[in-house]
């Protein structure tokens, strides 16, 4: 049944198509929702890059776990269906983690914005990156159905322990997540764990620094906000490609490199902001 569901949605191949669900599925990638969190973190909503940065990059260690527990194969290889862009088809096959991601990151924009158009709009990204993942060749339908479910749940358990640690004061509520993923590290041996793992710690500790000693303040004029974000992404990349000149290659390096990219989205970038008042 899943197979026939892959060729039906296949049968409509064309270049074009080819090309446009290979755009809709980049969509779904690390570099789109760290640009994403960074942008909402840093100019917009602080309150809510923090919220949507955590639900992501935890939903994340979730999809990696179940893929390792489920261990489901992908479809690539399977007679009959042709498999696009299996570059970044990583790990096993359920859940889908671009859907999930895709899914997470709309899902927190529509509990967010709560507007008719938020709706439509997150709605329809999350069908096209599902529908993307069977067309590429590279997931079953359950893995996408898998993603999406996941993500509704994890976005709202996310949510709640976020707020509880706002609302109380006790920011080390979130250890309740950060802690049992650390422990995760001994039995996971993933790339993907390793790298998540870290951003999520260097999160954690720049959002107890940033908050009790920071106190950042996104509101800005257009201009001075084009101007972080484009002096703090320049200085994210360089950060991220030095280190990976430096370090050797092992999942610890990974774990650390990414340590310190979630120390600078969180506290590096925003301290800089601060002192110069948006003059970077």
């Amino acid at each position: 049944m899943q197979i026939e569901i892959i060729k039906f949605i296949q049968s409509i191949k064309s270049p074009f198509l080819d090309v446009f669900f290979q755009i809709v599925t980049m969509t779904g990638e690390e570099y789109f929702y760290i640009i994403a969190a960074a942008t909402i973190f840093w100019c917009v909503n602080k309150k809510f890059g923090y919220k949507l940065g955590f639900a992501l990059l935890t939903s994340t260690i979730v999809n990696t776990t179940l893929k390792d527990i489920v261990n489901l194969a992908r479809p690539i290889g399977v007679s009959g269906i042709s498999s696009l862009r299996v570059e970044t088809a990583t790990g096993q096959s359920f859940p889908s983690g671009h859907t999930q991601a895709t899914a997470m990151f709309w899902v927190s924009w529509i509990i967010q914005v709560k507007k008719k158009w938020m709706y439509i709009m997150g709605i329809l990204a999350i069908i096209l990156v599902g529908i993307s993942r069977l067309y590429l060749g590279v997931h079953w339908p359950i893995d996408v159905i898998g993603g999406i479910v996941v993500a509704i749940i994890w976005v709202f358990i996310s949510n709640y322990i976020f707020e509880y640690a706002e609302t109380t004061g006790r920011k080390w509520a979130l250890m309740i997540i950060v802690v049992p993923m650390l422990i995760g590290m001994i039995y996971f041996r993933e790339k993907t764990y390793y790298t998540i793992s870290g951003t999520v710690l260097g999160f954690y500790i720049g959002y107890i620094i940033e908050s009790r000693y920071v106190k950042y303040d996104v509101r800005n004029t257009r201009l001075k906000q084009g101007m972080k974000l484009v002096s703090g992404l320049t200085i994210l990349i360089t950060l991220k490609s030095i280190l990976r000149v430096i370090l050797p290659i092992s999942i610890f390096a990974d774990f650390f490199r990414y340590f310190v990219i979630g120390l600078w989205i969180t506290v590096g970038a925003p301290s800089i902001f601060k002192r110069f008042g948006g003059h970077v």
